[in-house]
């Protein structure tokens, strides 16, 4: 597992940025990127998502098993869903920041794409021993849930509205 701190995060070749968290949820954490000076970032499908004055909103649920990350262009039009599945969240010890044990395995969402990622990281994990059975079967789990709830339009986090939440 790597811990991942959402003030660390997704930052590549960021020079500067606006940072805002929300804790005033009971359900979820809430992290909020504004981009302000960057290189771009392009996947490798040629997708852009992150240049200057590109949004990225983090959405943590406090009691699932998975990470929300939205990335917006600069006019608040949605590019892509990136969903990190995890170990739980917390707020850090040291930092009081957000964060979340990330589990390898990823589900992206572009266009009303799904794409499953990054598996093989996963089963590397286990099978380096870096994760147990247990952690490995309720990573699987909770992919086929989120694939499921993602194709029948039932997830709650996902059908917030995501332009009100990123203000």
């Amino acid at each position: 597992m790597r811990k991942k701190i959402l003030s660390k995060t997704y930052l590549r070749g960021v020079s500067e940025y606006i940072i805002e968290f929300s804790f005033n949820n009971d359900d979820f954490y809430l992290a909020k990127k504004k981009i302000i000076k960057t290189e771009p970032f392009t996947l490798s499908n040629g997708l852009k998502i992150i240049d200057n004055d590109y949004y990225i909103m983090e959405i943590l649920p406090k009691s699932e098993n998975y990470a929300i990350r939205v990335y917006f262009d600069e006019k608040k039009n949605i590019i892509e869903y990136y969903i990190d599945i995890t170990n739980g969240c917390g707020l850090d010890e040291e930092s009081s920041i957000p964060y979340y044990d990330d589990l390898y395995l990823d589900i992206t969402i572009t266009n009303d794409e799904i794409e499953i990622i990054d598996e093989d990281e996963l089963e590397n994990a286990y099978h380096n021993n870096l994760i147990d059975t247990d952690t490995y079967n309720r990573a699987i789990n909770v992919k086929d849930t989120l694939i499921s709830e993602i194709k029948n339009n039932k997830n709650k986090y996902l059908n917030m509205d995501m332009i009100k939440l990123l203000g």
